[in-house]
C-alpha cells in the first residue's frame, strides 16, 4: 500500500490534528511567518521577553491528551538565524484506550545558524494506554538545539501502575542527514523493564535531555569543560541526573519519582547552556510560573 493511501486510511479511522509553524528572523527579532493547523491544536500565545528578540511560543492541545485512535502531528521549521522557544501550558496525557493505538509525530527542522529550544512539559502515561510517539529532528551543520522529553508512568496521585497497554517511543536526531542519535523505548504493561534495575527500577519518572551546540563550541575539550561545571551543579542540587556526550551531542538522563525534580534539573542545564552558547539569561517561559 502506498504511503499516501495508508495515511488516507488512518484519517478515515482516526481523529487527526496537525500544527505547522515556521519562524524567521526579521529585523531585530524572530517572528512566526507560517502557521497552519487543522483539528484542536493551536498556538496560544507568542511572547518576546528577551532583548535579543527570541520568540517564545506556547502551543496548546485543548483536549489535553491523546486517546486511542487519535493522530497528532507537529511540524516546526526554524529558518536561518531565527531563535524560537516552544513549550506547552501543562502536562500532556496518553489516555486509556480500547485496543486502538494513539499516535504522535514530532518533526523539527532547524536551518543554518537557527536555534530551537523544544521544551514541552511532562507527558503522563495512563494505565491501559496504547501509544506510539516518534520525534525526528533535522539540523543544518551550523544549527543548534536544546530539547527534552519527560514521561510519567501512571497517575501518581492515584498510585497507578502501568499494568496493561503498550508504549513505544522513537527519537532520532540528524545533522545534514547524518544520524547522530537514535533512541528507542518500548514496553508493555507489567513489563520487566518497569521493575528491573536495568530499566526503570520501579521508578515512575524518566526524562531525556538533548542538546547540540553551535559549531564554534563543538570541540570535545570545550564540551567536557562545560559538562563538568554542569555536573557540579547537579551534585549541589542533589538530583539523580546522569550526563554524557555522544559524539558532540550532550545527553542527560533522569530517573526518579518526582517530575518536578526532573523539570528543575533540565531547566538548570538549559540555563547553563544558554549562557555558555548564546550569552543569554535563563528566561524561563512565562507559562511555567502560572
Amino acid at each position: 500500500m502506498q504511503k499516501s493511501a495508508r495515511y488516507s486510511k488512518i484519517q478515515q479511522q482516526c481523529w487527526c490534528a496537525q500544527l505547522e509553524l515556521g519562524f524567521e528572523q526579521r529585523t531585530n527579532r524572530t517572528v512566526m511567518t507560517h502557521r497552519r493547523h487543522f483539528g484542536p491544536v493551536r498556538v496560544q500565545k507568542m511572547l518576546w521577553p528577551e532583548k535579543t528578540g527570541v520568540c517564545h511560543a506556547i502551543i496548546v492541545h485543548p483536549p489535553a491528551g491523546i486517546a486511542g485512535g487519535d493522530h497528532i502531528t507537529f511540524k516546526i521549521n526554524v529558518k536561518n538565524q531565527a531563535h524560537a522557544v516552544i513549550t506547552t501550558p501543562g502536562a500532556g496525557k496518553w489516555y486509556k484506550t480500547s485496543a486502538k493505538t494513539a499516535y504522535q509525530h514530532i518533526d523539527l527542522n532547524v536551518d543554518q545558524q537557527g536555534i530551537l529550544e523544544w521544551l514541552p512539559q511532562e507527558t503522563m502515561l495512563f494505565d491501559g494506554a496504547i501509544a506510539e510517539s516518534e520525534t525526528r529532528i533535522h539540523l543544518h551543520q551550523h544549527a543548534s538545539f536544546i530539547g527534552w522529553d519527560m514521561l510519567v508512568i501512571g497517575r501518581q496521585a492515584r498510585q497507578e501502575n502501568f499494568n496493561t497497554g503498550l508504549y513505544c517511543n522513537n527519537f532520532q536526531l540528524f545533522r545534514d542527514n547524518m544520524l547522530l542519535v537514535s533512541d528507542r523505548l518500548r514496553f508493555s504493561g507489567k513489563d520487566r523493564f518497569l521493575s528491573s534495575c536495568l530499566g526503570m527500577n520501579g521508578k515512575a519518572v524518566m526524562g531525556s535531555f538533548w542538546a547540540v551546540a553551535p559549531i564554534q563550541y563543538r570541540s570535545s575539550t570545550i564540551l567536557e569543560q562545560q559538562l563538568e561545571r554542569i555536573r557540579e551543579l547537579m551534585m549541589r542540587m542533589d538530583l539523580p541526573i546522569h550526563l554524557t556526550i555522544l559524539g558532540d551531542v550532550i545527553c542527560a538522563r533522569f530517573l526518579g519519582d518526582d517530575v518536578r525534580q526532573c523539570h528543575d534539573a533540565f531547566a538548570a542545564i538549559r540555563a547553563r547552556l544558554r549562557f555558555y552558547w548564546y550569552e543569554l539569561d535563563e528566561e524561563f517561559p512565562r507559562i511555567w510560573r502560572t
